[in-house]
C-alpha cells in the first residue's frame, strides 16, 4: 500500500539537512565529472512544473542538481519499487505511477505538492530515449500536471545520452548541459483552445517542441506532421 499522504507532505528539518547535504556532494561531482553547466534558470519561487526530455537514467540527478529547489518526481512504479534503488526514490519522496491507470491518488498527491507552492518534475516521453533522439510526448504524462493552473518550465539536457546511456554500465565524462526555457503560461496553454482531448494533445506537442528548441532537436511531433503533410501533397 502506498501513503501518497506522506509523499506529498513536506519532509522534516533533518531529511531536508540530509538531501541538501547530499546535493552538494553529488552536483561537485557532477561539476567535476561531467562538466555540468546550467543555462537559464527556473522561477524563484512559487509552484511549477518542470518537463525535460529523457535520454539518460542520470536525467533526474541532472536536474535535481541544477534546480536550488527540491523536486518532487513522478516516476513509474516498477522502477520506484526496484529492489536495489527504491529505498532511494521512496526517501526523494517521488510519486509512482501505475501502468495500468487509474492514477487519482497519485494526481492528488502531485497537485497536493504544487498546492505547497513546491515543485513537480516530469518526463514527458514517458521513457528513456534509446537513441538519444527525441521521442513522442505522452499525453497521459501531460495530464498529470496540465490542470494545475501553474506555470510549466520547459528544460533540455544537452550530454546526458552520451555520458550515460541506456544500457551503459559506467558514466563516460562528457560535458552535460541543462538548459531552463520561459515558462510556459496557463494562459498559453488555455489559448490553445479546442476539446479536451485536442487542448491536451495541443499542449503535448507545444511542450515537446519547447524541449527540442532547448536541446537542439526537432520535435517527433513535427517529424510526424511534416511526414503526414508530404503523404498527403503526393497523393
Amino acid at each position: 500500500m502506498i501513503d501518497y499522504d506522506r509523499l506529498s507532505t513536506p519532509p522534516p528539518r533533518w531529511d531536508n539537512v540530509l538531501f541538501w547535504a547530499f546535493r552538494a556532494s553529488l552536483k561537485l561531482l557532477l561539476k567535476i565529472y561531467f562538466r555540468l553547466e546550467v543555462q537559464g534558470a527556473p522561477p524563484a519561487g512559487g509552484g511549477y512544473v518542470l518537463v525535460a526530455n529523457h535520454s539518460s537514467f542520470a536525467d533526474p540527478l541532472l536536474l535535481g542538481c541544477s534546480v536550488p529547489r527540491r523536486v518532487i518526481y513522478l516516476m513509474t512504479e516498477t522502477v520506484w519499487r526496484s529492489a536495489r534503488a527504491g529505498w532511494f526514490f521512496r526517501w526523494n519522496r517521488t510519486i509512482p505511477l501505475s501502468a495500468r491507470g487509474g492514477n487519482r491518488e497519485a494526481l492528488r498527491a502531485a497537485r497536493e505538492v504544487l498546492k505547497q507552492q513546491r515543485v513537480v518534475g516530469i518526463f514527458p516521453e514517458g521513457g528513456v530515449s534509446r537513441d538519444g533522439e527525441l521521442m513522442l510526448g505522452s499525453p497521459g504524462a501531460v495530464s498529470l500536471v496540465l490542470s494545475g493552473g501553474l506555470p510549466i518550465v520547459p528544460v533540455g539536457i544537452v550530454g546526458a545520452a552520451q555520458a550515460l546511456p541506456a544500457g551503459a554500465g559506467m558514466p563516460r565524462p562528457t560535458k552535460v548541459v541543462v538548459r531552463f526555457g520561459a515558462p510556459i503560461t496557463p494562459e498559453e496553454l488555455d489559448a490553445l483552445g479546442g476539446d479536451r482531448r485536442a487542448r491536451l494533445q495541443n499542449a503535448t506537442t507545444l511542450i515537446m517542441q519547447r524541449i527540442a528548441a532547448l536541446t537542439g532537436q526537432q520535435a517527433r511531433e513535427d517529424v510526424l506532421a511534416a511526414a503526414e503533410k508530404q503523404a498527403a501533397a503526393d497523393v
